[in-house]
């Protein structure tokens, strides 16, 4: 037997062993009851079975309740920020118990990563083992996919098999599967720039139709009064900043790193690096508008670079435009990474690896936003190669006219900031880390208000300075009370 024989025997054999001890570890796990994530898909779905308002979707409170409804209790979700067709795929899992949901879910996620790993050799020519061992180094972000039943393996098989069909000179296939991308997760609306910029045309006429399309079936679903709430209300505020996480280092995004940087908050954000509303507001536009508006420019000449490069740097601007950046949505890289493996340098390959692995894994200091470095400096590095042929007249009017564009969007969030309640009012209860809080009640005993705990949504009692928790059999929302008197009388 032959050294190279011997060696691809070896890599199928390690291959083989680490799938076998992902899928038992992921299993094993995933047999708790229905996770956060996946619940919230699930109780979307039967709301719109049922046909509930789509924006009581997006009230917490109400959301809370439809998930007592749909047979999941002691845990906490909410619909922001998710688009209004998310939960159409999980409509035939309704059919199901919560449980049994969960695992047919992942069950089709398992089977979509499967055809995603061969649908990437096909591309690449990379032979299916050494993806699959790729793969493998990003198994932290796939396992938290999978134990929370979350949405991202099935937008990386939709994004790998758009490039596929790229490379296949089949574009309205291309335009048609990113469209469905951007109805179920937003995520695959840039690309419709991506295919302007590339001047794909067909693409891009196959990508308006197809959100044109989901358009008109969700104003068929939910009605055009609720879709222009979602429209005027809801996907500004996702647009802006997520509605997740807005402070909090785990959600590895440009726009929670400036935020945590220099807006203070009282109770999620009290002591930022610098109190600077206005640089945060300046400097978000600007880096967002540099970061999309060089990349087009970058990528104006079709014939500059391969698709696949070209898709694969697109890919990677998407992330980090990105307001909401959990942990498991980095396993996307897995298709630029693979993508830009194949034309790499041995050197290169090894950094490609490694920055994967990186991305992947929990990174410690995350207050330093490690993993938004790493995006922004491979952003660069694959940038570096399109600027280098751009026009500079075309680079500095970008730069201008981002420039003013910062400015004036600066300038009118930094007058809506100033009117807000809390740069008028000061806050009488500050609990730091306190995600929720709302529906006040002022009585002679003191004030009674509503809180999100850490599995469900809590009480709490403010009198003199102290804040009490309290606990009922039942939750917020729908509580028991232990005396007829109050928990006092106890």
């Amino acid at each position: 037997m032959s050294a190279e024989r011997a060696a691809r025997i070896s890599v199928r054999i390690l291959a083989a062993f680490a799938c076998a001890a992902f899928l038992a570890i992921i299993f094993r796990d995933a047999r708790r009851n229905p996770a956060p994530d996946f619940s919230m898909y699930y109780t979307g779905a039967r709301a719109l079975i049922e046909g509930d308002r789509l924006r009581d979707l997006y009230d917490w409170t109400w959301f809370e309740r439809a998930m007592s409804r749909a047979g999941i209790d002691d845990q906490l979700g909410a619909w922001v920020p998710n688009p209004p067709l998310t939960m159409l795929p999980m409509v035939p899992l309704t059919l199901f118990s919560p449980r049994t949901a969960m695992w047919i879910w992942n069950c089709i996620s398992l089977g979509l990563l499967i055809a995603t790993l061969w649908t990437l050799s096909r591309i690449s020519r990379i032979r299916f083992e050494y993806i699959a061992l790729l793969a493998a180094c990003g198994s932290v972000a796939f396992y938290m996919n999978f134990v929370f039943g979350q949405y991202y393996v099935v937008l990386l098989f939709l994004l790998t098999l758009a490039c596929y069909y790229l490379e296949r000179n089949r574009p309205s296939a291309a335009g048609i599967l990113c469209g469905v991308a951007f109805g179920l997760k937003l995520y695959g609306g840039p690309f419709l720039l991506y295919f302007a910029a590339r001047r794909n045309w067909r693409a891009f006429a196959a990508m308006s139709a197809t959100i044109l399309s989901l358009t008109a079936l969700t104003i068929g679903l939910f009605g055009w009064r609720d879709v222009l709430h979602y429209a005027t209300q809801i996907l500004p505020r996702t647009a802006d900043s997520g509605s997740q996480g807005l402070y909090h280092p785990t959600v590895a995004s440009l726009t929670t790193m400036l935020r945590r940087s220099f807006i203070p908050e009282a109770e999620l954000n009290p002591h930022p690096a610098f109190n600077a509303p206005w640089a945060f507001f300046f400097l978000r536009t600007f880096i967002l508008l540099s970061v999309l508006s060089f990349a087009l420019i970058g990528l104006r000449k079709p014939g500059g670079s391969s698709e696949r490069h070209a898709f694969a740097w697109f890919t990677i601007t998407v992330l980090l435009l990105s307001p909401h950046t959990p942990h498991y949505t980095f396993l996307i890289l897995l298709l630029p990474v693979v993508l830009l493996l194949q034309t790499a340098l041995f050197v290169q390959r090894f950094l490609l690896v490694v920055w994967f692995t990186l991305m992947t894994l929990n990174l410690p200091f995350t207050a330093l936003f490690p993993k938004v470095w790493l995006l922004l400096l491979l952003y660069l590095a694959c940038g570096f190669r399109y600027w280098r042929s751009a026009r500079p007249r075309w680079m500095i009017a970008a730069a201008v006219c981002i420039l003013a564009s910062a400015g004036i969007d600066a300038h009118i969030h930094v007058a809506a900031y100033e009117q807000e309640p809390g740069r008028w009012f000061q806050p009488f209860a500050v609990e730091e880390g306190e995600l929720f809080s709302s529906f006040p009640a002022v009585t002679t005993s003191g004030v009674f208000y509503q809180a999100m705990g850490g599995r469900r949504y809590v009480l709490h009692w403010l009198h003199g300075s102290t804040i009490e928790e309290l606990r009922f059999n039942g939750n917020a929302l729908h509580p028991v009370a232990l005396a007829p008197r109050g928990p006092g009388s106890i």
